[in-house]
């Protein structure tokens, strides 16, 4: 894989959400990650959240990933990061 942007290293998911996530595909791309843990329902938010930022579209279904990331936190790191998904929803939500 290497030469392609990613490393023989990288997480196999990783590289996929990466190669659809900078195609514009954040639907498909939040679609792979799995439920139920905190960093993937943060992740998850992250690629919603900029999919509203560039085409101001799914705006409910952003919101509901960022419930459920508020949800499944239970570090201090991890409610911080869902916090400022927020405010980063929020600002998008202004231009």
């Amino acid at each position: 894989m290497s030469g392609n942007g990613t490393t023989a290293g990288d997480d196999p998911l990783q590289t996929a959400v990466w190669r659809l996530r900078s195609r514009a595909c954040w639907a498909d791309a939040a679609a792979l990650l799995p439920v139920g843990t905190a960093a993937a329902a943060l992740q998850r938010t992250v690629l919603l959240v900029e999919r509203c930022l560039y085409t101001e579209a799914g705006w409910d279904e952003a919101e509901d990933a960022l419930r459920t990331a508020e949800a499944l936190a239970h570090s201090d790191e991890e409610r911080g990061a869902a916090a400022c998904e927020r405010g980063y929803l929020a600002y998008s939500a202004t231009l």
